[in-house]
């Protein structure tokens, strides 16, 4: 689809353009395109863009897309090449879906630094817009109007109890790390409690937890869609606040007081406090800072309830007030 030189530069063919406006690329990344669909990739977006409407409406042949192997066109459904949402029926993904498999399992190859920075902002902003709608009505005391109400601080101990409760445990890279990598904490840390495009690793409860208390330690917090659907909740995350897109996109939209929604307060019993500093360190949101003599002062307006300062506390000084 394109061709590099020595230098590293890319000359940009005419597919390309025709495959970025399909997917809904943004115009800088056409010349790198080739490091997310390799010529076949391109012409499977091709085919099965071309596909008239009046023939899809008659349950009519796919004919750009007749000829692919059964074997070729899934392995395009996982890599988010095609969307295949019904047997026999394949639409181009969109370029969005495509980054976040990219991410996570194909790697940054040699799309240089500046080039990368600029579709994760790209793509985060896009994230952030989709959302806006639904966390200002959070923000504004509107919950019921909101799709995401439910996204919520969850402490460790019930993320270790929502996943005992699973059928199945997935195991996938977090494609927010994987896509800013603005930090180096763990990637390979979430669970999902489905498997789309069959990527993820299934695993034991057991391996879950194991999980779990590693990212607890190394200060990632838990977050999950509490009640979210009739089928329970669908994964847990373990986010930063360097990379993680709710907590970046949170923080521009105005909206970080309030969502992820938090549902527990720190209270520091100071009789108990060792004034080791550690819930300083561990705190995401700067809620917990020393006084002169090494205690700990609690800014509860700041504190989101993610937990990661009790977990620290070598001590048992700190409890997790519910707020409701």
């Amino acid at each position: 689809m394109t061709n590099a030189d020595s230098a590293g530069t890319t000359s940009t063919g005419g597919a390309a353009v025709s495959v970025a406006a399909i997917v809904g690329a943004p115009d800088f990344i056409v010349p790198w395109l080739d490091r997310f669909y390799d010529e076949e990739d391109a012409r499977l977006v091709l085919a099965a863009a071309a596909v008239p409407p009046a023939a899809e409406e008659r349950g009519g042949s796919r004919s750009g897309l007749d000829a692919v192997p059964s074997a070729a066109l899934e392995r395009a459904v996982r890599r988010a090449v095609l969307d295949g949402a019904e047997p026999g029926a394949y639409a181009p993904a969109s370029f969005h879906a495509r980054l976040e498999i990219w991410a996570m399992f194909e790697g940054w190859k040699d799309v240089p630094l500046a080039v990368h920075r600029r579709l994760a902002e790209w793509d985060l902003e896009h994230y952030a817009e989709s959302i806006r709608q639904s966390v200002e009505a959070i923000r504004d005391g509107r919950p019921e109007d909101s799709d995401h109400a439910a996204y919520s601080y969850i402490l460790l101990h019930e993320a270790e109890d929502i996943v005992a409760g699973a059928e199945h445990v997935y195991l996938w890279p977090c494609d927010c790390r994987s896509i800013v990598s603005s930090c180096r904490k763990p990637v390979d840390v979430c669970l999902r409690f489905s498997n789309d495009r069959g990527l993820g690793w299934e695993i034991s409860r057991e391996r879950a937890v194991d999980l779990l208390r590693s990212a607890d330690k190394a200060g990632l917090m838990h977050t999950d869609q509490l009640g979210a659907g009739a089928d329970g909740p669908q994964g847990i995350c373990n986010c930063c606040t360097d990379c993680c897109y709710p907590h970046l996109a949170t923080e521009r939209l105005g909206t970080g007081g309030v969502w992820p929604v938090r549902r527990h307060v720190a209270l520091i019993d100071t009789g108990l406090c060792k004034t080791c500093g550690r819930c300083a360190l561990r705190c995401p949101f700067g809620a917990i800072t020393p006084d002169d003599d090494g205690t700990p002062a609690m800014d509860a307006s700041l504190c989101r309830g993610c937990g990661l300062c009790a977990t620290g506390c070598t001590a048992a000084a700190i409890e997790m007030r519910p707020l409701a």
